[in-house]
């Protein structure tokens, strides 16, 4: 059975951007075990949002090798790499490409759809790397108002850049 990952960096204090969405803070040193990720990957879910940036911050569309999938409440825009769906699509999607298809799914982002699947308890692994950056203000990756669910920890790996990544299951 396929699983649904968010693979993700945040600051030490929290944020997986700045306020006004930018995250030329992230270091690009090394690719953190990225190429491993995506090769275990099978689809891609974003947000408009994330989408939207993604199409104008990259020359070459970076998940064109992967089933991609947008969620917004928007059902135009930009369909050459993705297909659109609405929020309450999420699940029967999720469901579909787990059982049936055996397929590995990350939730890339923004904000608010990593809030939505929190929420729905739809994420089987966490794998988030905290980059030793104090922002001090930003999107959070965790906002106030979420639900408590109990993670286990599976993994703990340092790089040398002092960036440390943590891989959770979810219990």
């Amino acid at each position: 059975m396929g699983k649904v990952i968010l693979f993700i960096a945040m600051s030490l204090d929290g944020y997986i951007s700045q306020e006004n969405e930018e995250i030329d803070w992230l270091w690009k040193e090394e690719n953190y075990d990225y190429e491993k990720f995506y090769a275990s990957i099978d689809t891609v879910i974003l947000g408009r949002k994330t989408y939207d940036q993604v199409l104008e911050r990259y020359d070459e569309f970076p998940y064109r090798m992967k089933d991609v999938y947008v969620v917004s409440n928007l059902q135009e825009g930009n369909e050459e790499y993705a297909r659109f769906i609405q929020p309450e699509q999420i699940r029967p999607l999720v469901n579909l490409l787990k059982e049936d298809q055996d397929k590995n799914i990350w939730i890339v982002g923004g904000a608010k759809l990593i809030q939505h699947f929190i929420q729905k308890q739809l994420i089987d692994e966490f794998q988030i790397t905290i980059q030793p950056t104090l922002l001090g203000s930003g999107i959070p990756l965790f906002p106030p108002g979420g639900i408590e669910q109990q993670l286990e920890l599976y993994e703990v790996k340092p790089h040398p850049t002092g960036m440390l990544m943590l891989t959770y299951h979810k219990k």
